[in-house]
């Protein structure tokens, strides 16, 4: 579990979060938005959350591996491009003519 900030304000019948303003890693950037960004605004105090925080790390983009179709040139992602059924990389735009020329059904 890890535990952010968020602002809270009373809506009459209940205490909210507003959450269309974000959450913050720890209560003082909470506290300085508050005074920076809402200080003419009274009834907002900081609230604590608790979030399943079940990647431990930051989640990390690998990066798409950009594979080149052997008949167009072209650099495709390496789900568009079929190097399995073929001897060259063939991309899905080029698959039906190839087929076609191949005479592969």
């Amino acid at each position: 579990m890890k535990t952010v900030y968020g602002l809270m304000i009373n809506s009459g019948s209940a205490e909210e979060m507003l959450w269309d303003h974000g959450v913050w890693e720890t209560e003082e950037a909470a506290k300085l938005y508050i005074e920076t960004e809402m200080s003419n605004i009274s009834g907002i105090w900081i609230g604590e959350l608790k979030v399943n925080d079940s990647i431990t790390e930051a989640a990390e983009d690998a990066g798409d591996v950009m594979v080149e179709c052997s008949l167009c040139g072209i650099e495709y992602n390496g789900e568009d491009v079929n190097s399995t059924d073929y001897d060259e990389t063939v991309c899905i735009y080029c698959e039906p003519g190839y087929k076609e020329n191949m005479n592969i059904a």
